[in-house]
């Protein structure tokens, strides 16, 4: 039997679309042992739409690394207890790919490096950005090569992240579609916007590294994906404004949506997240916010 933590993540972060993301101290557990046929069964988030189906994520990320390894596995108990909050933007389909990832390679004897499981994992999500600080941790920056590496596909690089900073995240019981928020975004962006989102990407990593964190607010704007997809998501300006009001040097949406991350220093951490719930509440919508960590080091072994 292989018990794994998988973090929960939040991609973008303003600026960085597609190149970024953080890992959260927030985690869906992965309990796996091999079987004839596959036994599904959960707790906690979602447990009652998950228990009893063999074509989840979970299971597909389990099948495809023995496949990878050149074994089969007819089934598996699979059990999950699942944390992180399914309203969306949290990377829940991340944390259940690189869980059943990590499970199925650590039960083999981890014959496949973290590279190896970062290109499977964006086989099956689909986005580097997600899954990428599931695996590695911390504040991560991911690329494609221009000319594919059939060995490492995917460049990715870790960025430190201001350890006196805690994350907020504001999780209000709103379901955006990630296929949805990503097709109301253009095809094409202004030359304009462009080097907009790209100045400000290169100053929030090189805040991180200088410590700099006056600059977090400047360097977390966006041109390219918040306005558009603010529309699915009522008070979004306003609670990020918020946000800044009470205490928070940065603040975006988490990936895709609806949840919306900040960060602050500690002292300022229940304001900025009773802020950001009186906003969403005078939507009418019901909200909950929490306080977590950095994750350091990516999924983790019980």
């Amino acid at each position: 039997m292989v018990q794994v933590m998988a973090p929960a993540t939040s991609a973008n972060l303003g600026p960085g679309f597609d190149f970024l993301g953080l890992a959260l101290d927030l985690y869906d557990t992965v309990t796996f042992t091999p079987a004839t046929d596959w036994r599904v069964t959960a707790e906690g988030y979602g447990a009652a739409e998950l228990t009893g189906r063999a074509d989840l994520l979970v299971c597909q990320a389990l099948k495809r690394v023995f496949q990878e390894v050149g074994q089969p596995l007819n089934g598996g108990i699979v059990h999950l207890d699942n944390r992180i909050p399914e309203a969306g933007g949290l990377g829940t389909s991340a944390a259940a790919i690189v869980g059943g990832l990590a499970a199925a390679n650590h039960y083999l004897g981890d014959p496949l490096t973290k590279d190896d499981l970062l290109a499977l994992a964006v086989e099956l999500e689909g986005h580097p950005d997600n899954v990428a600080p599931a695996i590695f941790g911390g504040l991560v920056g991911v690329v494609q090569e221009a000319v594919t590496n059939e060995n490492t596909p995917y460049l990715s690089m870790g960025i430190p992240f201001p350890a006196e900073l805690q994350v907020v995240i504001a999780v209000p019981e709103l379901r955006v579609v990630t296929a949805q928020a990503r097709q109301i975004l253009p095809q094409q962006v202004s030359l304009e916007q462009a080097v907009f989102n790209l100045a400000r990407t290169g100053l929030l990593v090189g805040a991180c590294y200088a410590q700099r964190l006056d600059l977090f607010r400047t360097a977390m704007e966006d041109a390219l994906h918040q306005n558009q997809r603010a529309v699915l998501i009522p008070g979004f300006h306003q609670v990020i404004k918020t946000a800044y009001q009470q205490g928070a040097i940065g603040a975006a949406l988490s990936g895709s949506g609806p949840t919306i991350i900040a960060f602050t220093p500690a002292a300022n951490h229940q304001a900025v997240g009773e802020g950001m719930v009186s906003v969403f509440a005078q939507q009418g919508i019901k909200v909950q916010w929490l306080s977590v960590a950095v994750n350091q080091g990516g999924f983790r072994f019980l």
